[in-house]
């Protein structure tokens, strides 16, 4: 399962039935000692991929980190895409591992639920007291979507 190329990305479908384009430009790795390693994936070009117990970051160097002692990663725009930054009220999606999402910022009572590209519900959380969620992806490489409330987020696993 962790010897499986991935290359996740992050991109929003739509926010209140607008489309809005994201172009990923950075990924950063959140260790849990609180320090942050950032790659440009215009100038460095990374390969992420997953081996053994480590996320190996492949660029103009070859990277390991154990899975231990990283936090959390996700991908951002780095302020390229015209989009404003994410408000601390506004909703955050990020990936744990290879098979985990966070969802953080939401307020009490959100919905979020887990579609294939089909439109089959895979999974459904409701957020209690606006405290983050955990969502499992499947097993399968594919096009998933996320849904908080009226944001649509999709995800793509390789």
């Amino acid at each position: 399962m962790r010897n499986r190329s991935l290359c996740l990305l992050l991109g929003a479908m739509g926010f209140l039935g607008t489309a809005y384009a994201v172009d990923p430009a950075l990924v950063t790795i959140e260790f849990k000692d609180s320090t942050k390693k950032t790659f440009s994936l215009l100038t460095e070009s990374p390969i992420i991929q997953y081996r053994n117990d480590s996320v190996v970051v492949t660029g103009a160097a070859l990277t390991a980190y154990l899975f231990d002692e990283i936090h959390k990663y996700y991908f951002n725009d780095g302020g390229s895409s015209g989009l404003h930054p994410v408000a601390s009220n506004e909703v955050r999606v990020s990936y744990l591992d290879n098979q985990n999402v966070l969802v953080e910022g939401l307020s009490a009572n959100s919905q979020v639920g887990l579609f294939s590209i089909l439109g089959q519900k895979l999974a459904q959380r409701t957020s209690v007291d606006g405290e983050p969620l955990q969502l499992v992806l499947p097993d399968a490489k594919g096009v998933y979507v996320l849904r908080v409330n009226e944001q649509s987020i999709k995800l793509i696993k390789e």
